[in-house]
């Protein structure tokens, strides 16, 4: 086949898994996993059900490549930030840019926080370990953690065990929200977000403001740690990949 042709025939693969996917996501945020078949997808994506199978085997798969694909979009969105802003590489900042995010995006904070009433049997692997502990959450947390106190951007006299546990669930607790403050008063997702950040910085990070010189070194460290993450969610599940 000619190069023009299977360049052609590539773009197509991709364009048609890109729908797939697509409808795949917007049937998951709907429905939720178990209500969700291949054949709904099918339709929704406008294809027939065995090109469905042609890219992933199984639906199982076929979700699976979607939840990665959702972390490693997340990477990509606070890693454009910190571009933007060196500033967003702080701790707080950092923190307050995921939970800004997953707010945004629904899946995204469906897979932090492991909701099985979206995710069903995609919330937690074979042996019982969070799907987000599966992506690298745990890892990416370690990674910057490692990368802030290389830079002393983080208080010394606590283990870095000790801040990624904090950092964790502090984060995880503004995600799944309080059992006390009735829905009427919960602040808005700007509000709960400068919340975070504040609570984040003010448990971990040191009274002195960093240096230009040493946030800008810090950031291209944390970037290159979610640069990192990404890769490792890039596994290439399509079977046409």
């Amino acid at each position: 086949m000619p190069l023009d042709h299977l360049a052609a025939s590539k773009q197509t693969d991709n364009e048609r898994a890109a729908r797939i996917l697509a409808a795949a996501r917007d049937l998951l945020l709907a429905w939720g996993y178990k209500r969700v078949t291949v054949d709904e997808i099918a339709r929704r994506a406008r294809i027939g059900k065995g090109t469905v199978y042609l890219h992933w085997k199984t639906k199982e798969v076929l979700f699976a490549e979607l939840l990665r694909r959702e972390f490693h979009d997340v990477m990509g969105l606070v890693a454009d930030r910190i571009e933007q802003d060196p500033a967003t590489a702080l701790p707080g900042r950092l923190v307050r840019e995921v939970y800004r995010q997953q707010v945004r995006r629904p899946l995204a904070r469906a897979i932090h926080i492991s909701d099985g009433d979206m995710l069903g049997a995609l919330a937690t692997t074979a042996d019982g370990h969070p799907v987000a502990q599966e992506l690298g959450h745990h890892a990416l947390l370690a990674g910057l953690v490692e990368v802030w106190r290389k830079h002393a951007l983080l208080v010394t006299g606590a283990s870095a065990a000790d801040q990624i546990y904090v950092i964790d669930t502090v984060l995880s607790g503004f995600l799944t929200g309080g059992v006390a403050t009735p829905a009427a008063r919960i602040p808005a997702p700007e509000r709960r977000a400068d919340l975070l950040g504040q609570v984040i910085k003010g448990a971990v990070e040191p009274s002195v403001t960093p240096s230009e010189v040493t946030l800008r070194a810090a950031a291209q460290d944390v970037r290159a740690v979610l640069a990192a993450t990404q890769a490792a969610t890039t596994t290439g599940t399509s079977s046409r990949s």
